[in-house]
């Protein structure tokens, strides 16, 4: 199994809801083609899995389900993530630490 099909399945997330989530990226016939045939070239795959991974994290830390099919709401959140994540990069204190790092969820 490709590990695109892996990441929409885990997700639960068609194909016919995520090539809208890429905003462009690939057509819907070229990547179903794409997975069958395992011909994606790997620039492409890269930058799919880091939608799917950024899918994967916004997933896990919504309160509620994300709506795949509502695919602008799923792009502008995912968008502000990266943004929230690119200036915590460059943040020299605590807050750093607090976003971006893995803690045990007791505040150590």
């Amino acid at each position: 199994m490709h590990i695109i099909d892996k990441k929409l399945q885990e997700l639960v997330c068609p194909v016919s809801l995520f090539v809208p989530i890429t905003d462009g990226l690939i057509g819907r016939t070229r990547l179903t083609q794409g997975l069958r045939n395992n011909d994606l070239d790997q620039s492409t795959v890269d930058k799919l899995v880091e939608i799917l991974d950024d899918m994967t994290e916004l997933k896990r830390t919504s309160l509620v389900a994300p709506d795949w099919s509502d695919a602008n709401n799923i792009r502008e959140q995912l968008h502000q993530r990266r943004q929230f994540k690119l200036a915590a990069n460059y943040d020299e204190d605590r807050v750093r630490q607090l976003l971006l790092e893995p803690s045990n969820g007791a505040g150590d």
